[in-house]
């Protein structure tokens, strides 16, 4: 970290930050598609929401990101409810799975991009997730509450059903998230001094999107470290240490997790903050309470 280039550093910094928003702005569009015109969220709400869960994703992972998220933009939406809003996700995500796709074709025309041969152990995972499937479907339909659940995750899905209008409302902001990925991500090698090419930066995205296959936060560095060490020499052309690309891995990492919890606490202490009504009713039981107290200091002790 004391060698790492504070200007590129602070700039890549700037761009991840606006990776987020812009992510966070086309999650608002599926949110006010999806709850309707007059129930939508303030777009404020909705990006101040995402990124308190990108956050708390560093910390912990991205599904625990995702329900920060929704638990946080539940309290200025109530009437929405949490499965609308897992379901808008839902709909987030197959957008963010679309930009993703795109950008593997780009790295495998540029002959960068992971193998693409299925494994037995990619066949038993894929039909493993298929029968969890199938026994989802079959409890929501023989249980009321899976049914209830069932039902507003698919109303937060609803957006997919018009691929045209998600496209124009929903996938220029992913793009515009993916291109500030992207772009903090060559700062980053700059700031430590690795190579700054396409294929390097393609190279570290891929590396650190396998490494969050892994729940576990610190786990997962390990595995974009190890993914990293073994693929950026043959990729790029250069001779790069381990001890390097461990400390572009540990570096970009560490401050990114601290500048997302200092926004991640920033914004849930925000939305602690009560309202006016609260406040004064908070004051009066208050007051009261003097009262009391101040009438049991006049009572004698026997």
């Amino acid at each position: 970290m004391g060698e790492a280039a504070i200007g590129w550093l602070l700039l890549g910094v700037a761009l991840h930050l606006a990776n987020q928003v812009t992510r966070g702005r086309g999650w608002c569009a599926i949110v006010r598609a999806a709850s309707g015109p007059d129930c939508g969220p303030r777009r404020r709400d909705a990006i101040a929401s995402w990124v308190a869960g990108a956050g708390a994703g560093g910390l912990v992972s991205a599904r625990g990101g995702d329900a920060l998220r929704v638990l946080l933009l539940k309290r200025r939406m109530p009437e929405a409810g949490c499965p609308l809003l897992a379901g808008t996700l839902v709909a987030e995500g197959a957008g963010e799975c679309a930009a993703g796709a795109l950008l593997l074709a780009i790295a495998l025309a540029a002959g960068v991009g992971p193998e693409l041969g299925a494994s037995s152990a990619t066949a038993a995972i894929a039909g493993a997730a298929l029968v969890v499937l199938a026994a989802l479907m079959v409890v929501a339909r023989r249980f009321a509450p899976v049914r209830r659940v069932a039902a507003g995750v698919a109303r937060g899905c609803a957006p997919l059903r018009s691929p045209a209008a998600y496209g124009r409302a929903v996938l220029p902001w992913q793009l515009a998230s993916r291109a500030c990925r992207l772009g903090a991500l060559a700062c980053f090698l700059a700031a430590f001094g690795l190579p700054v090419t396409f294929a390097a930066v393609l190279l570290v995205a891929f590396a650190q999107g396998g490494g969050r296959l892994v729940p576990f936060a610190p786990a997962s560095l390990g595995a974009s470290v190890a993914l990293l060490a073994a693929s950026f020499g043959p990729v790029t052309g250069s001779a790069v240490s381990t001890e390097r690309l461990a400390a572009f891995c540990v570096g970009t990492s560490t401050v990114l997790t601290v500048v997302g919890t200092a926004l991640a606490l920033a914004i849930c202490l925000r939305g602690q903050a009560l309202p006016r009504q609260g406040l004064s009713g908070l004051a009066a039981l208050a007051a009261a309470g003097r009262r009391r107290f101040a009438r049991a200091a006049t009572v004698p002790t026997p």
